[in-house]
């Protein structure tokens, strides 16, 4: 659908709040807008929707703990993986798979990652969401150029003769994680070319949990399920289609001129599935759900719809001080949402789809979930999930308005 949907233009009337969030829990419809950029169409021919199974992303263990932080070690390198019969999709992946693996960590015990970097480019990580000092905040000119290789020129694009801290090979970033229990994302962030990078499998959950979290008994374990949501596109091969000034992303930057605002993948992947179908008991499952497309913005609902909604329990700061019921959810690029769905109130049998109500055809379908049996379920969403401060206005030392406009970048257009 183009325009304004009616979700959208119905949305204050859909929200149904059951308490007050932590900050703003759920933005709806930004005037009803819906995404930037244009639909850059693939060629290839894949299988039926909801026939490949989700995947869930593997848990990342640490090689080793101490008492003052866990280390990990992460490769960054070229990857192949199947999304239809005969063919293989080159992309570029954390320790081999797209997403990444998710990292787990406790509220104020440090986590210390080592990256090394296998890619033909240089490479930033940003821990999205993450309070984390400027030496590992991935900042954009702080490049890790591949190992062998060296920072033997200057870097490319809109920001040449900038300079960064530049390593080369490896870098190690050290996360405090001194902050509430959060939904987190980690993604390439060099500049010029982190919407590329990203596109190319570049991205990967990282969950913080706390005590406040662990003591509310939300659904876990299995029942936990974090959903990355990517559109893409593809090229009768399999490959990835994207419309770069230079494929290799290694000199020029940016798109043609179509795409300046934005790029629209035809393929909608869950955890880097094209539409895929998981099996769910009748009992409550938490989502974590984040938009990781490009520019497209997402409006979400399950058909036929749960019987107590959607019920959101966090955002990208962590968890709500109540939690708030919805019909639907929409989900700006690189934006999360924690939501509790109970399936218990599906008949065994059901056959539930996540549906994207900003748009129509391919790209409307996400996911289905198929409901079993129901079974013993001793998880809760309380009245009450945080007790984190809401902020105060008036507390305020300065007020500040930050004006987002497009306009001339260079010789291109740009925000």
């Amino acid at each position: 659908m183009s325009g304004l949907s009616r979700r959208a233009f119905l949305g204050a009337g859909l929200v149904t709040g059951i308490g007050l969030g932590v900050g703003i829990p759920f933005v709806l419809g930004a005037g009803g807008s819906t995404s930037t950029g244009n639909l850059l169409r693939g060629r290839l021919r894949l299988p039926p929707a909801f026939t490949r199974p989700l995947p869930i992303p593997p848990v990342l263990s640490p090689v080793r703990s101490d008492a003052d932080a866990d280390y990990y070690e992460i490769t960054q390198a070229p990857a192949v993986m199947s999304l239809a019969p005969g063919t293989r999709t080159g992309i570029w992946a954390y320790n081999g798979t797209f997403p990444g693996p998710t990292l787990v960590s406790r509220r104020g015990r440090p986590a210390v990652v080592t990256h090394t970097n296998r890619l033909p480019v240089p490479t930033v990580v940003h821990l999205h969401g993450g309070r984390t000092p400027p030496d590992s905040d991935g900042y954009p000119l702080d490049l890790l150029h591949p190992e062998g290789s060296g920072p033997s020129q200057p870097h490319v694009g809109h920001s040449t003769g900038m300079t960064g801290d530049v390593r080369v090979g490896s870098r190690t970033y050290t996360y405090p994680l001194d902050q509430r229990a959060a939904t987190l994302w980690y993604h390439d962030h060099r500049m010029d070319f982190t919407g590329p990078s990203v596109w190319r499998g570049l991205a990967g959950f990282h969950l913080v949990r706390d005590d406040e979290e662990d003591a509310l008994g939300l659904p876990a374990g299995p029942r936990e399920l974090p959903l990355m949501i990517t559109d893409r596109s593809f090229d009768a091969d399999g490959s990835l289609l994207y419309p770069s000034l230079d494929p290799t992303l290694q000199g020029t930057p940016g798109v043609t001129d179509p795409y300046v605002a934005g790029v629209l993948g035809d393929v909608m992947l869950v955890n880097g599935v094209p539409w895929p179908v998981a099996d769910v008991a009748g009992a409550k499952y938490r989502l974590r759900v984040l938009n990781a497309c490009n520019a497209r913005r997402l409006d979400l609902r399950l058909d036929p719809p749960p019987r107590d909604g959607l019920v959101q329990i966090g955002t990208d700061g962590g968890l709500l001080a109540a939690p708030l019921r919805h019909e639907h959810f929409e989900l700006a690029p690189a934006q999360r949402l924690d939501v509790v769905v109970d399936f218990s109130g599906y008949p065994p049998g059901t056959e539930v789809t996540l549906y994207n109500d900003f748009d129509d055809g391919d790209v409307h379908r996400v996911m289905r979930l198929r409901v079993g049996d129901r079974v013993d379920d001793p998880s809760t969403v309380p009245d009450q999930l945080s007790g984190a401060d809401a902020p105060v206005e008036s507390d305020a030392v300065a007020t500040r308005t930050v004006h987002f406009a497009s306009g001339g970048v260079g010789d291109r257009m740009g925000w």
